[in-house]
């Protein structure tokens, strides 16, 4: 076990490991600043973060592939709206494809396949389902449709983070939580890559083919997994607020699962509603925000702070994108944030170039991690290596 407080070197920089060690030291139990009539607490985003890649979407891509779905054609359908929010067209990196369109080619796929799958309501097997068209235009079209409403001003990652999730409906908390273990396990042995799937041309297709790129594997982060651990040492409370659901974060990062131990209801993220036999149904949860960029700083305002009755500012934060801009530079009293560097632009490219130029200050508000994103690991410097390069960077657009 960890002397409380004190970190293991591994791979993070020597500033950023001084850094946080100074921090556990100062606010964690007998440190200076520690309060016990306001024990600190951090808050941690988890894809790319506490991870590497996204665990979402590694479920959403293993269910596709393996058919792991209960939704009825009807809320199949459901989740398929021809008009979001105005638009009813994809961004011009998808072609400008109508939504009507998709959406028609992927229920005659999922009619099919419910149709036929043993798993639904047919008699294929999954190997003889997977020799079928419309196998391979449902697993291409649902991560096109995905990733096309994450590019497409008006629609973006608002609608499509908890649109994903939609798809796991119709399954128990319990069956989730199952999948997203397989999931996690086949992953973590999978290669870090990027796969493209793509669907041929057919007769009733109104879009036609289709080829979109997806990320391949997950990895641990043995430095985050040590952090939590003397966090959690050393009197500090380790929330999760994570843009996944809540279920499947629970599962990666829960007690004895895969080395971080982070409690269940320490784990804030998307929900879903469900009936009271704990079925999930394809509607977002009712008066819950969307725990993606403001609506993470909601979350814990009436999870932590009202529900908890812990009023005052988390002491630290771990983020990697702009979905977790808010979180990072909310909370007045936050004393430290770790940026993960992905060589972003945007919000989340601000908050880097700051920690490049915090570099020398003592007590800096940001510190950059690096990382190989060819390997999952943590590298000793602030720059990264981005899937496919070999050298490292500091900064976007350098």
């Amino acid at each position: 076990m960890s002397t409380p407080g004190k970190l293991k070197k591994l791979n993070w920089s020597e500033r950023n490991y001084a850094v946080l060690n100074r921090l556990i030291t100062d606010y964690g139990k007998d440190g200076v600043y520690y309060d016990s009539n306001k024990p600190p607490y951090v808050v941690l985003d988890w894809d790319q973060t506490c991870a590497h890649l996204d665990v979402q979407e590694a479920v959403m891509h293993y269910q596709l592939f393996n058919l792991r779905l209960k939704l009825t054609k009807e809320q199949f359908k459901d989740l398929l709206k021809d008009e979001i929010n105005g638009v009813t067209n994809l961004s011009v990196d998808f072609q400008k494809v109508k939504l009507a369109d998709v959406n028609h080619d992927l229920l005659t796929a999922y009619s099919f396949l419910y149709d036929n799958f043993i798993a639904l309501g047919g008699t294929m097997s999954l190997d003889e389902i997977k020799l079928t068209p419309a196998y391979y235009e449902f697993i291409a079209k649902i991560p096109f449709l995905y990733a096309g409403y994450c590019s497409t001003p008006g629609i973006t990652d608002y609608y499509a983070y908890p649109w994903i999730i939609g798809l796991l409906s119709g399954q128990t908390t319990d069956e989730v939580r199952l999948l997203a273990r397989d999931a996690i396990n086949f992953e973590l042995q999978n290669k870090l890559a990027k796969k493209i799937l793509s669907c041929a041309d057919n007769p009733s297709s109104k879009v036609g083919s289709v080829r979109i790129g997806i990320s391949t594997g997950l990895r641990v982060i043995p430095e985050m997994q040590n952090l939590i651990n003397c966090l959690n040492e050393s009197g500090i409370d380790v929330y999760i607020v994570s843009a996944s659901f809540k279920p499947v974060v629970e599962v990666f990062s829960g007690l004895g699962s895969f080395g971080y131990n982070v409690f269940a209801e320490n784990v804030i993220g998307m929900q879903l509603e469900t009936t009271d036999e704990n079925i999930i149904l394809p509607h977002y949860k009712s008066g819950w925000p969307v725990t993606y960029r403001e609506g993470k700083v909601t979350a814990i305002n009436r999870i932590i702070k009202s529900g908890l009755c812990k009023t005052w500012d988390p002491v630290f934060s771990a983020i990697d994108s702009d979905g977790d801009y808010e979180m990072a530079t909310s909370f007045q009293d936050m004393k430290l944030t770790l940026i993960w560097n992905r060589l972003k632009g945007g919000d989340i490219g601000k908050l880097c170039k700051r920690a490049v130029e915090e570099v020398t200050l003592a007590t800096p508000r940001y510190i950059l991690q690096g990382r190989d994103e060819n390997t999952g690991k943590v590298i000793p410097f602030s720059e990264s290596v981005l899937l496919g390069e070999d050298e490292p960077r500091l900064l976007y657009g350098n």
